[in-house]
């Protein structure tokens, strides 16, 4: 009993480590003069829902809580919305990719003496990733992409905030120098 409790302890513990190690990955065209481009829309067909399989994670609302986000980043970095004359479009993915894992309880049978296949549950995990990118608009290349583990499945008062959490630490890794706001 004591050595089963012992692995259940050290079990939890390293899943708890691993749940803890998220980070941003990132690229950018170190070619690319970040500075020049001014202005930029953000892509509308972003917005179209695209994993109809996975309701609570990927919907209308999440879309447009990260468009927002998005929105509010690159104006922060100085660029400006302009629909006419865009230098730059900005928009993201959300990737999920299912994880089935069983869990079993194999206890040895001392009538038989072998080990039983007792499955006692079946769990589907869904890992989400979101994924933002700016492209020149005009050559369509990718200048910058950056992307984080997320879980988008939270409630309404949390999801808010979440969102512009994950997409303020993308962002942290873009190359545009940060304006200086005057006091």
């Amino acid at each position: 009993m004591k050595s089963r409790l012992f692995l259940i302890v050290i079990s939890l513990a390293f899943f708890a480590s691993c749940a803890v190690t998220h980070s941003v990955m990132y690229d950018y065209d170190l070619n690319a003069d970040f500075d020049n481009y001014t202005t930029y829309v953000l892509c509308s067909d972003d917005f179209m829902v695209t994993n109809m399989e996975h309701p609570n994670i990927d919907n209308e609302e999440v879309r447009i809580l990260i468009g927002d986000a998005i929105a509010t980043a690159m104006e922060d970095l100085g660029h400006t919305t302009n629909v006419f004359e865009p230098q730059l479009q900005a928009g993201f993915r959300i990737a999920i990719k299912e994880e089935t894992s069983r869990f079993n309880n194999c206890e040895h049978s001392d009538e038989l003496e072998y080990w039983q296949s007792c499955e006692i549950h079946e769990e589907t995990y869904d890992q989400e990733t979101l994924i933002v990118y700016v492209a020149d608009f005009e050559s369509n290349k990718v200048l910058w992409q950056a992307s984080i583990p997320c879980n988008l499945n939270k409630s309404d008062k949390k999801l808010s905030v979440y969102v512009s959490e994950l997409v303020l630490q993308l962002f942290e890794t873009y190359p545009k120098k940060v304006l200086e706001t005057s006091s």
